[in-house]
């Protein structure tokens, strides 16, 4: 089964939120294509799929840490209904798919590269076994340095590309980034990366909304029924290898072999008021690539693509655009 595109673009607002999400769920369920694929080391990662009637391209979601595919079911069913289909899965450590250490919630991975290598495993074994229409790539904060990282090693395979609140560099709570790479590289000579970074929390069934990144609290606590709804889809904390791993990004991806290689236009979008990512690297990132367009939204937090109604709309519309 797949959806008829209306090519309207209606979000839902906050009163009437859960109601039409609910609508929505039902319909995806009916449609969805899912299972698992083989990651590049054989350990098994977890995707879904749905398609749209005489669709018109396909875009691919790679999510952000501590995320999980159905966190995007609101964003997929607007990409579906501008005649898109969508591919999405759980990157490793996440969701439904492999686990690294004993601990089930703990993120972790053993080279960032992992994620792009993982992510073109999916676009081979599964995206284009499934679609021979043109692809466009969608990936937020963790997932956008993932996605740009792919774009340069593989800058043939997607038409356009959008990133939201990239991580390009995690903010380091006023510590130097260099000097928090530094210490923690000569720390893991020491100690396994396996083990929690420990100024990271645990999952909190009772976190609120005041101290989150989103900007509804209808999304906020739709979010949280899932989480809650199965722990696998509880990962939080992260390891001390995880850290490491993304504090080295910026430097490898501010180097001009690696801008030289991205040819994808690429679409960033930046919120005003992140407290999570580096807007410093972004900005000077977009400034030194040509392939890059950045757009600063007004007004919002990391999670956009979890924001106001409003935001969710703005942001939408600049993706769209973008893919068209």
């Amino acid at each position: 089964m797949k959806i008829t595109p209306t090519y309207e673009l209606s979000v839902f607002s906050e009163d009437d939120f859960k109601e039409k999400m609910a609508a929505v769920s039902e319909q995806l369920d009916q449609c969805r294509h899912e299972g698992s694929f083989a990651g590049f080391d054989g350990k098994l990662l977890h995707y879904e799929y749905f398609q749209a009637e005489n669709s018109r391209g396909a875009v691919v979601i790679v999510h952000g840490l501590s995320e999980f595919t159905g966190k995007y079911h609101e964003f997929a069913w607007h990409l579906l209904n501008q005649g898109f289909d969508v591919f999405l899965y759980d990157q490793r450590s996440h969701g439904f798919s492999c686990r690294l250490t004993p601990r089930q919630d703990l993120i972790h991975v053993d080279h960032f590269s992992d994620y792009q290598k993982d992510l073109h495993c999916f676009v081979c074994d599964v995206v284009r076994k499934a679609t021979d229409k043109p692809l466009y790539l969608y990936g937020h904060s963790m997932g956008g340095g993932v996605a740009l990282q792919y774009l340069a090693g593989h800058p043939d395979v997607f038409e356009k590309a959008a990133l939201s609140a990239p991580m390009i560099e995690p903010l380091t709570g006023g510590i130097s980034p260099t000097i928090a790479r530094l210490g923690l590289s000569f720390y893991l000579l020491f100690t396994s990366g396996k083990k929690k970074f420990w100024l990271c929390g645990e999952f909190d069934p009772d976190y609120p909304f005041s101290r989150s990144h989103d900007q509804s609290l209808a999304r906020f606590q739709r979010n949280m029924e899932i989480r809650l709804s199965d722990s696998r889809y509880c990962t939080t904390p992260y390891t001390l290898r995880w850290v490491l791993e993304s504090l080295r990004q910026r430097r490898k991806m501010m180097k001009k072999r690696f801008i030289n290689r991205l040819h994808t236009p690429i679409l960033m979008l930046c919120a005003e008021e992140d407290t999570v990512v580096s807007w410093d690297a972004q900005a000077k990132f977009a400034k030194k690539c040509p392939a890059c367009k950045r757009v600063v939204l007004e007004n919002t937090t990391h999670g956009m693509h979890c924001g106001t109604s409003d935001t969710v709309a703005v942001h939408l519309r600049q993706v769209l655009d973008h893919f068209s």
